[in-house]
């Protein structure tokens, strides 16, 4: 990647272009509608392809609480290890909480991060993880 110096013209190479990966990738509330437990370790997969070694994946997610009950509010169908929340629209839902996601995130190669912050927030799982130094 290349950019300009609208100074004086000349190209030069940008900053990123020589980086070899983002210290912090967020996968946001996608691992709980793979309906596929091997889409969702894929998913994290591909979160840490652009990490980079040393850097950080926060994986969050609805809780298993929180789809049970719009499961049961809405009326959804089950389906496998969670819920069609529309038919019409192919949407699956599945609670996913911080110890399935680390089991899902070992898989990937992932690990979770030491002394990392646990927020409490209803509804909501998250975990902060790590990619090994290569």
């Amino acid at each position: 990647m290349t950019g300009s110096d609208t100074a004086s013209g000349r190209r030069q190479s940008s900053p990123t272009s020589r980086r070899t990966g983002f210290d912090l990738v967020t996968s946001m509330f996608v691992l709980n509608v793979l309906p596929d437990p091997w889409q969702r370790i894929q998913a994290l997969k591909d979160a840490a392809s652009f990490a980079r070694p040393g850097g950080h994946v926060v994986a969050v997610t609805r809780s298993p609480e929180e789809i049970t009950k719009a499961a049961a509010d809405g009326g959804w169908t089950a389906h496998h290890d969670g819920f069609w929340s529309s038919h019409s629209k192919g949407s699956f839902q599945r609670g996913i909480g911080p110890n399935e996601i680390t089991a899902l995130a070992r898989r990937a190669g992932l690990a979770p991060a030491t002394d990392a912050p646990v927020l409490p927030l209803p509804g909501i799982c998250h975990t902060i993880l790590t990619k090994p130094q290569t």
